[in-house]
């Protein structure tokens, strides 16, 4: 490789760092480094078996499609080997994998192989891996047609000094990534008056801010206990776990999940609320899948609850007392025997005042007044 393109793609590999797609001007003078007729960084996630795409040359959308299927079928010896080939600095040619399984064919034989490289003329292959994190490979690899050479003893070095240029700028970027994601969330966080906390699956505590602190010190409905959040009732915990498990994997059957909990200490009345904080995929590596716990608090004893019914949704001073009691933590068939009514009124009742506040669920309507309450007081 020429020393002043070798030192144009080093700049270029580092000016990803800030510029993400700067990773295409980096294939194509990779192209130009190592004359090749494809030039690819991607990620490969392996526990969904699909590729996401950062920079290919040479690759025609339609084959992109098909590369899921075929790349990580069981018989593709690079799968079969990934773990010991899917390694940082491990440089991949097709004769090292072919050395390493002692067998001149074994990619050749392979559907990925007949079925989508050799109809796009691709035969040889240089790449290395760069990162593997949290089941997620990055990869960059060069392709070239069955005309032209394979590629040399002095080209794999050449690329192996690259690589590592590469693989020092994605971690830069990844953790420039990692910590602009994390100072925005946890700065937001920080300016609300309301109490909000960061968990993970197991409700360990990532960050809290400053009013859910304080609220984790005084033990109110909540407490950290050996670094993970708890409710001050047992009964009330399996139900906090189930919405934080919820929330973090939509697929996870929650029985009892509400969008809020109620929790009771004395005159106040705690709402949580669990919703995804983050998680997916972000410009480099998938980011973890955390739970956001909002806490609004009221207390009963302002009068400010009954007047926010009435003058705010119109509610009828019966249906301002069936409310009240649902508040206070009783279901709807004990509120009505408070209220002195059947079930059947309180149900009907109850379905008027979600059209005045327009909610549809007895949760929606506990938080929408509850959160009311916290933002008049």
């Amino acid at each position: 490789m020429r020393a002043d393109l070798e030192e144009s793609l080093t700049d270029t590999v580092y000016r990803t760092v800030f510029e993400p797609h700067a990773w295409a001007d980096a294939m194509r003078l990779a192209g130009e480094a190592f004359p090749s007729n494809g030039q690819t960084f991607y990620f490969l996630d392996k526990p969904t078996g699909r590729v996401r795409p950062v920079a290919l040359e040479g690759i025609a959308p339609r084959w992109l499609d098909a590369f899921n299927g075929l790349y990580f079928a069981p018989d593709n010896p690079w799968i079969e080997l990934s773990e010991r080939l899917h390694r940082p600095g491990v440089v991949r040619t097709n004769e090292r994998l072919h050395a390493f399984l002692r067998d001149d064919h074994a990619l050749y034989r392979s559907a990925y192989y007949n079925e989508w490289m050799r109809p796009q003329s691709f035969r040889y292959t240089l790449g290395n891996t760069l990162l593997a994190e949290e089941g997620v490979v990055a990869n960059v690899t060069l392709l070239r047609s069955p005309d032209m050479p394979t590629f040399d003893r002095r080209e794999v070095a050449a690329f192996e000094r690259l690589s590592r240029h590469m693989t020092r700028a994605l971690r830069m970027a990844v953790r420039l990534e990692r910590a602009e994601a994390t100072a925005l969330e946890l700065s937001a966080l920080d300016g609300l008056r309301h109490g909000v906390a960061l968990v993970d699956a197991n409700l360990r505590l990532v960050h809290a801010n400053r009013a859910m602190e304080s609220l984790l010190r005084a033990g109110q409905g909540l407490r950290l206990r050996d670094g993970r959040i708890s409710t001050t009732s047992d009964q009330t915990q399996p139900l906090l776990r189930s919405l934080v498990a919820a929330a973090i994997s939509p697929l996870e059957a929650a029985a009892d999940a509400r969008p809020s909990i109620l929790l009771r200490q004395d005159t106040t009345t705690l709402s949580v609320q669990v919703t995804p904080a983050r998680g997916g995929t972000g410009r480099y590596l998938p980011r973890p899948a955390l739970a956001l716990l909002t806490v609004t608090r009221t207390e009963w004893s302002d009068p400010a609850a009954p007047g926010i019914l009435r003058q705010q949704y119109g509610c009828t001073p019966s249906e301002t007392r069936l409310v009240m009691h649902l508040l206070d933590g009783l279901n709807l068939r004990a509120a009505a025997q408070a209220t002195g009514t059947t079930y059947e009124s309180a149900r009907t009742t109850l379905k008027r005042v979600f059209l005045k506040v327009g909610v549809q669920s007895q949760s929606q309507l506990l938080s929408r007044l509850l959160r009311d309450l916290s933002v008049q007081r």
